[in-house]
């Protein structure tokens, strides 16, 4: 309900920047598919093409959205039919994979049932309408300030609803479910972190005993395939515990 005329404009403003992200996803995946560019793809995940919003944080809705186009389109290709069930089953697993791999500390803000069922209506019509469009299509990987916004609304309802059954019932079934759920995500975090460690400092002191030389952290990232960042944490953990080499 609205009780103003700006809540009806920053209403409409709103919707319309819903429908210009939805439609340049939309495109990008009519994109994708076309040149099956998604074979060379390093953010595949599962499947999954992960969109991020900076290194280590993934764009979320944007990703899961964007997988049920392409599921969409898939399913038309193959003369299936685009049931609410298959697109959502979709969404849900295109954020699932987003989460883990890019939830940055976030907890999951899965939309309600209500929300995925509308996108699902969405996905139909832009996979059954599908036309060709050279424009609105955003670069590969990057979702843009607009379209985080724009599609991050159904993250958004979720988180709020999930917030709202931690305040009022705490000990319940759905609190109790998210605890254990955290607790296996922060000791599955844990052990592959220990993993990652041991997996610098076995190539480091190997290394080091062959060449009597310490490698460039350049060369770390080559071996182990992490990121400078966590080249540098596990480093500085390493050295914490004295199981860096000295040279």
């Amino acid at each position: 309900m609205f009780f103003s005329g700006r809540e009806i404009f920053e209403a409409a403003k709103t919707r319309r920047q819903e429908a210009e992200a939805f439609k340049a996803l939309a495109n990008d995946v009519e994109a994708e598919l076309a040149t099956s560019v998604e074979r060379y793809d390093p953010d595949l995940i599962e499947g999954v093409r992960v969109l991020w919003i900076h290194q280590g944080r993934a764009a979320r809705d944007e990703t899961a959205f964007r997988h049920a186009l392409k599921v969409g389109h898939r399913l038309r290709a193959a003369g299936q039919r685009l049931t609410d069930n298959a697109l959502i089953d979709a969404y849900e697993h295109g954020y699932n994979i987003a989460q883990e791999a890019g939830g940055d500390g976030r907890l999951s803000e899965m939309p309600p049932m209500r929300d995925r069922q509308t996108m699902a209506r969405r996905v139909r019509g832009y996979v059954t309408q599908a036309k060709a469009s050279n424009g609105g299509s955003v670069a590969p990987g990057r979702a843009t300030s607009t379209e985080r916004k724009a599609l991050a609304t159904m993250g958004r309802r979720g988180g709020q609803k999930a917030a709202q059954r931690w305040k009022t019932d705490p000990d319940g079934e759905y609190a109790r479910g998210r605890r254990a759920t955290m607790k296996r995500t922060h000791r599955k975090k844990k052990v592959q972190g220990t993993s990652n460690r041991q997996k610098v400092g076995q190539f480091v002191n190997e290394y080091w005993i062959e060449t009597g030389r310490l490698p460039t952290w350049k060369l770390i990232q080559k071996e182990t395939g992490f990121s400078r960042a966590t080249v540098a944490r596990h480093v500085s953990a390493l050295k914490e515990v004295g199981e860096w080499p000295e040279p």
